[in-house]
């Protein structure tokens, strides 16, 4: 590794030629991180699936909604859950900075493969809706306050209404984890369906780090020397950015961000 003068730690500074060979040696365990991928995107493909026979009710810009209404006539839906408290004025900054990267034209790809996307919180819309304009988006956004769709698929947490269950782990499992931040609360998940004629399944949900599979700005900064700069990476010390507020820890949200960071 390499010391900086300001104290950031960076790799060695090597010759073009150990570069190439460190580097072909990293890409034979990219390509097998490919193969696995592949393999696991068709057991995805070939999970089970449960048909839903709840009659959730949703609220939406234009009024009530069910769970079909939300397909929007394609044979697909996936649903990102916001989190977003009822008590909340705004919704967390973690997810906003997930659907920040939803632009028109990963809608527009994923509509011409019969695949809505939409987001699902439990705040009421007369909170979504000018949380959704001050942030300028457009992806499509409900509220599912007064049903149970959040406990249903494990993004809310409540013993009071549920047994708990976060990322396919009961209450006892999350302890043992150090988990417990679970354990009542908003929670972040995915959750995917599938339609035929009027019946709706439940293919597959996903919770945790898992939301980030879709992509976004954190797969771009994993191929950079410094990666995301957040506390938890290896190596250390790497945490730089600009603006006042950078390297606080803190997730901003996508309008905190200054002209010196655009």
């Amino acid at each position: 590794m390499t010391m900086t003068d300001s104290g950031l730690e960076l790799p060695a500074v090597v010759s073009r030629d150990e570069w190439r060979e460190a580097r072909r040696e990293l890409l034979e365990k990219e390509k097998e991180l490919t193969r696995k991928r592949d393999e696991l995107n068709a057991k995805r493909r070939r999970l089970p699936m449960v048909a839903i026979d709840e009659d959730y009710v949703f609220e939406g810009s234009d009024g009530e909604a069910s769970l079909l209404d939300l397909f929007d006539g394609r044979r697909q839906l996936i649903v990102y859950h916001f989190m977003f408290d009822p008590e909340w004025e705004e919704g967390c900054p973690s997810c906003s900075t997930w659907a920040d990267h939803i632009t028109r034209s990963h809608c527009n790809h994923l509509c011409a493969r019969g695949t809505t996307l939409a987001l699902v919180s439990r705040a009421p819309l007369a909170k979504i809706e000018p949380f959704k304009e001050r942030m300028g988006w457009t992806i499509p956004w409900y509220s599912s306050s007064g049903s149970d769709f959040n406990y249903d698929f494990h993004v809310t947490t409540d013993e009071a209404v549920a047994p708990v269950e976060y990322n396919f782990m009961n209450a006892a499992m999350l302890e043992r984890k150090h988990l417990d931040y679970h354990l009542e609360g908003e929670q972040p998940g995915i959750s995917v369906f599938l339609r035929d004629g009027d019946t709706v399944y439940h293919t597959y949900s996903t919770y945790g780090r898992g939301t980030e599979q879709v992509g976004g700005a954190n797969y771009f900064l994993d191929l950079t020397a410094l990666g995301r700069q957040e506390d938890w990476e290896e190596p250390k010390g790497r945490v730089i950015g600009l603006g006042a507020q950078a390297g606080s820890g803190r997730i901003r949200y996508p309008d905190e961000y200054d002209e010196s960071e655009e």
